[in-house]
């Protein structure tokens, strides 16, 4: 394997070769050496990394570097933040904001202010078919052209301003797709899965075709995959990536039982875990999250969902996918819950727990002020962050995802 040192020495003769002419200095004096380049250049904002790309071609060619596209991740990955995805007029809106850190008043509040990032076209009734992952956010998609219906998925780099519309899905089944998206951790890969159905109409929709697709390589195409579970998939697009495995809710349409489908993308392999749960069914039923790399379900025990006029919030966590065992944990909810949201038909969205184990909810329409709530399970407390810069976005769909990170890695999202 490979050590550190010997990657950046690769990258100093391959920055040289290709760039014998150019010369980076500082006020005409010595070069730069390339290690403070790397170095410094790691810590700037994505917006930061562009422009640096457009400076120097000496520049432009050790930002654009495996290793040090890499590095800028990594380092990100230490600063986590807020992104949101905003539908309105016909297309999404990307913001951004710092990712809050945990606060130790009671009911405390606080001001966070979306930084724009970019839009793209997306002319889908529902806005639920969108994920984040590790830096890049994934769109299902319905395009129509020429009086057609089209399934179109669309990945973008918020940090690239980068989108990109993945090739058309091979499939004599065109009533039903569902995508899925993931980061595999070993290969370091991004791949989709899609699958299709063949009967439309019905609430359980059974899973067919099933194709993969890999970001990044240099002839990307979908490629079909056995899958040996016969199941259901739910209108509700509920899932959630940890570690490589993607899980999401359906129903064994051998014995009718409720199960977790497990997709690991390396393997390319389909598990499932049995759900003794049966309001995951619902519209309104649990979230799928990852609970400190575990699969966790929250919700509020029913069927309506985690809102004002709830009591109590329900997290199970998976502790044994082979026994399908599962723990439960109930948190009573304090007097004063229901007077913070300003209505008791208000319905949250799970947006996720931090990895100080705070669950963090969102309103999926919101009004003015947009606000982000942190419950914390220990001190049964509550705080709100309102996010500046969302007051175009009142009553429309907003989608807020923890944990972004930027990816300045521009290869990822070349055209096909």
């Amino acid at each position: 394997m490979k050590t550190e040192r010997q990657n950046v020495s690769e990258d100093v003769v391959v920055v040289t070769e290709r760039n014998k002419r150019a010369k980076t200095s500082n006020n005409g004096g010595e070069p730069i050496p390339f290690d403070l380049t790397v170095e410094i250049c790691s810590r700037l904002p994505a917006k930061s990394i562009s422009r640096f790309r457009c400076v120097l071609k000496l520049w432009g060619s050790i930002l654009r570097l495996p290793y040090f596209t890499e590095l800028f991740l990594t380092r990100s990955l230490a600063r986590p933040q807020l992104l949101f995805a905003c539908h309105k007029d016909n297309h999404v809106f990307v913001f951004s904001s710092p990712q809050p850190q945990n606060i130790d008043d009671n009911n405390a509040s606080s001001l966070l202010a979306a930084n724009y990032h970019m839009k793209i076209p997306f002319y889908a009734s529902s806005f639920e078919r969108c994920s984040s992952v590790r830096g890049l956010v994934f769109f299902g998609d319905e395009r129509y052209s020429n009086g057609k219906e089209h399934k179109v998925s669309v990945i973008c780099n918020p940090s690239t301003r980068q989108s990109l519309t993945l090739p058309k899905l091979k499939t004599r089944k065109r009533i039903g797709v569902r995508s899925y998206f993931g980061f595999e951790p070993i290969e370091k890969q991004y791949k989709v899965l899609s699958m299709t159905w063949g009967i439309y109409g019905t609430r359980d929709m059974d899973s067919e075709e099933h194709q993969v697709l890999t970001l990044g390589t240099r002839k990307p195409s979908w490629r079909m995959i056995e899958c040996w579970i016969p199941h259901s998939l739910y209108h509700t697009y509920n899932n959630v990536c940890i570690n490589g495995v993607l899980y999401y809710p359906a129903v064994n349409t051998s014995s009718k039982g409720f199960i977790i489908v497990s997709f690991d993308f390396r393997s390319e392999e389909f598990r499932f875990v049995e759900d003794t749960d049966t309001s995951i069914s619902s519209y309104y039923g649990p979230h799928l999250i990852n609970y400190n790399g575990k699969l966790g379900s929250l919700g509020s025990g029913g069927f309506g969902g985690i809102g004002a006029s709830c009591t109590s919030i329900t997290l199970r966590v998976l502790e044994d996918a082979e026994k399908h065992e599962w723990s439960e944990h109930i948190y009573v909810l304090p007097a004063w819950w229901k007077n913070i949201f300003g209505g008791e038909c208000t319905v949250l969205s799970v947006v996720g727990v931090t990895r100080t184990n705070e669950i963090v909810l969102s309103l999926r329409f919101p009004s003015t002020p947009f606000y982000v709530f942190y419950y914390n399970t220990e001190r049964n407390a509550i705080r709100r962050v309102e996010i500046q810069g969302q007051e175009a976005f009142k009553d429309h769909s907003v989608y807020t995802f923890l944990d972004h990170v930027e990816n300045v890695n521009m290869k990822l999202l070349e055209g096909f």
